[in-house]
């Protein structure tokens, strides 16, 4: 089971909070294709970080399952190591057999001799050749992504989309996009970030309206002001 029990995150920016979820709940099976739109700076990359256990909330529960990882995520890259370093040290965290996950992710990511280099020389589409590489590489159970599913030229991006189309034949994938497109073809369950609160839509045309809706009515704002006059501010 994966989501949140009553989990409030939110941070100060520039002054002001910042609000991710306000008491928010979300419950969703392992293997479920779960698309959840938010508006552009709504806290996607936050939530992914909740799911993962990267970030903590300031209060309730995350539900997690053992078997889920972020796709395409390279904070754990560390650029003075080469690429071949890092993902054998991603391996340990997988509980993957080193040299067959090293072995895997050079092939897929196409590097060529970049990847025995250290990764503070790589591009950015270096590092996200190698980040998709080892994330589809590992026997994921549920599979968190923000925003897109695949990137790269148009080779590499069918590529990915191959291989992830393969996995999610068995797992599953919690999507957070502010594009209602991206959740199309993979999902199938629908729900939207509003005013800090997670709501689950019937079908992916009323998670749209939703977003509309929110967009057109300033609902983040709104929800921000709420907060701070909960605030004491004396």
């Amino acid at each position: 089971m994966w989501g949140f029990v009553d989990c409030s995150r939110y941070f100060m920016k520039f002054g002001m909070p910042k609000i991710v979820l306000d008491n928010a709940s979300m419950a969703v099976a392992s293997n479920d294709k779960v698309g959840l739109l938010a508006a552009p700076g709504a806290g996607k990359s936050t939530i992914i970080r909740l799911l993962a256990g990267v970030d903590v909330p300031d209060s309730g529960q995350v539900l997690r399952d053992d078997g889920g990882w972020p796709l395409a995520y390279g904070g754990a890259f560390r650029p003075e190591m080469t690429g071949e370093d890092n993902v054998r040290m991603m391996a340990g965290f997988a509980g993957v057999d080193p040299d067959e996950f090293a072995a895997y992710c050079q092939q897929f990511a196409e590097l060529g001799d970049s990847f025995f280099v250290p990764m503070q020389l790589y591009t950015g589409a270096m590092r996200m050749r190698l980040a998709f590489a080892a994330s589809l590489g590992v026997p994921a159970r549920t599979y968190l992504a923000d925003e897109r599913l695949v990137a790269g030229d148009q080779h590499f991006r069918e590529k990915c989309q191959e291989t992830l189309n393969r996995r999610l034949e068995t797992c599953g994938l919690i999507l957070v996009a502010s594009n209602p497109r991206a959740l199309e073809t993979a999902c199938e369950r629908f729900a939207v970030l509003s005013r800090g609160k997670i709501i689950m839509c019937e079908d992916l045309d009323e998670a749209k309206s939703l977003l509309t809706f929110d967009l057109e009515h300033g609902g983040e704002e709104e929800a921000i002001e709420e907060e701070l006059a909960s605030f004491d501010l004396a």
